[in-house]
């Protein structure tokens, strides 16, 4: 009886051990790409440092040309937010034009309140395939088909997921630095079609473009910067048209507090 016990033993602790290999196994052939993690811009205290053993779903990568395209692949825009962009378009004398854009983003839909440098305001609202466009005090408006760009031309904003489809040959600068106090992606590349070079600073805490310049032999023709954002977006903001119709309620999501701007 006593060796029938060893046995049954002995065979339990080789199951055992057969489930645990596979299971440590099955975690590298089955689970998904590790996302990215980002270095550090000051060396962490020891104490702080991160545990390579625990890194579990995340893989620290440099900010260099080879690599920023995957980085920025890694980052995610907010669904609900708020935020305030200026933008410039610079001449040989200076400033030519600013226009300033009050933006709010939820479920999918753009609202934004753009005053004009000739001091007219344009009002743009894009969600659903839809774009509808009218200046203040206006009670009828224009309706567009809207692409994946729309919102951000809305804005007067370049779209900095498109690096990710840049030749990696026209990559001319990237890394991990500071800009507004806020940790950012940089990256630059070079558009050899028309001479000029963009410009882009993506924070990693927000996936936002916070600041964009184009120029073109050294000298800066456009400037774009919004750092400060609100998230989520406040509750029972419509997204309406001029003549009362709303197209779009924000509202704030189940735990979620009331917003609190971030810098």
């Amino acid at each position: 009886m006593e060796k029938g016990h060893r046995n049954l033993l002995a065979a339990l602790v080789a199951v055992v051990m057969a489930v645990a290999l596979f299971s440590a196994f099955s975690i590298n052939l089955f689970h998904k790409t590790p996302a990215v993690v980002l270095p550090s811009l000051e060396p962490l205290p020891a104490a702080s440092a991160p545990d390579p053993g625990a890194a579990g779903d995340y893989r620290r990568v440099e900010v260099t040309r080879d690599t920023v395209q995957q980085v920025v692949a890694t980052l995610e825009r907010p669904e609900s937010y708020t935020r305030s962009v200026n933008v410039e378009t610079v001449g040989g004398t200076g400033t030519t034009g600013e226009t300033t854009a009050q933006v709010t983003v939820d479920g999918g839909w753009t609202s934004s309140q753009l005053t004009l440098p000739d001091g007219r305001v344009c009002h743009s609202v894009v969600g659903e395939g839809k774009r509808y466009v009218w200046y203040a005090g206006q009670r009828r408006w224009q309706e567009y088909d809207a692409s994946d760009h729309s919102a951000d031309l809305a804005q007067r904003l370049p779209t900095y997921e498109d690096v990710l489809a840049a030749d990696k040959a026209n990559i001319v600068e990237a890394q991990y630095v500071l800009t507004g106090s806020l940790p950012c992606v940089y990256i630059a590349v070079a558009e050899p079609e028309f001479g000029y070079v963009e410009s882009y600073w993506v924070s990693v805490d927000t996936g936002l473009l916070v600041r964009a310049e184009s120029s073109k032999d050294g000298q800066v023709f456009y400037r774009m910067s919004g750092y400060t954002v609100e998230t989520p977006a406040a509750p029972s903001l419509s997204f309406a048209l001029p003549d009362g119709t709303v197209l779009h309620t924000t509202s704030l999501p189940d735990g979620a507090e009331t917003p609190a701007p971030t810098q």
